[in-house]
């Protein structure tokens, strides 16, 4: 298939009720999005696999969501159906390095073979347990490609100092790999609109999803 996937969402401490459903909510709606089915559909029956694990402190990881082969729409609406039913299941500090070992283990597990392998790491926080590099250097060395989405959390802001040191620790400890990249949610209420465009650029790939953008901006521009 195209692309193994893991969604691994942050279920930390940091992360109130309200947050929490927020992005469950948003991912649940970008499967259903004609952004994303369209971006589904042109990978083609080759399809991706797909599966979302929930992560906190150390050894507080869960998948929630089995690993699931989409290549339609109606295979697309059938996972957002088993996201908007899972529930909540872990609490803690924050391991990013743990929910990428985690998440690693997953792809280098299942039954599936992708001809790209991807880590979508989503979080409101720097690692409360040490730098995930080393986590992140071995996913590659398995050619895993590790994406991240910075979610700047109003209730714990600091200020931008605080914003742009959680965005440096992203950049420097956590996303790697091949075509690697940083996405940004303004706060949780953001959170729908970052991961939607965030799985249209994993699915497509980065270089065809950033050419889609420029000509659907330029077919829009008055000159």
């Amino acid at each position: 298939m195209d692309i193994e996937l893991v969604l691994a969402i942050d279920a930390s401490t940091s992360v109130d009720v309200r947050e929490f459903n927020l992005q469950w909510e948003g991912l649940a709606r970008a499967f259903v999005h004609p952004d994303v089915v369209g971006a589904i559909s042109a990978v083609g029956d080759l399809g991706i696999a797909v599966t979302m694990v929930q992560w906190a402190g150390r050894g507080r990881h869960r998948t929630v969501v089995e690993w699931t082969f989409i290549n339609d729409e109606a295979g697309a609406a059938r996972f957002s159906q088993k996201i908007a039913t899972a529930t909540r299941q872990v609490r803690g500090f924050t391991d990013i390095g743990g929910a990428i070992r985690y998440s690693a283990q997953s792809i280098l597990n299942n039954q599936f073979e992708g001809a790209r392998k991807v880590i979508d790491v989503s979080g409101d926080g720097t690692s409360s347990t040490g730098s995930p590099a080393l986590a992140r250097d071995a996913a590659i060395q398995n050619g895993i490609t590790i994406n991240g989405l910075v979610i700047y959390n109003e209730e714990y802001d600091l200020g931008q100092l605080a914003s742009y040191d959680l965005r440096t620790h992203y950049e420097n400890h956590v996303i790697g790999g091949n075509a690697a990249f940083l996405m940004i949610a303004q706060d949780f209420n953001d959170f729908a609109r970052a991961i939607r465009e965030k799985l249209v650029r994993e699915i497509m790939g980065p270089p065809i999803a950033d050419r889609l953008k420029q000509d659907r901006f330029a077919s829009h521009s008055p000159f």
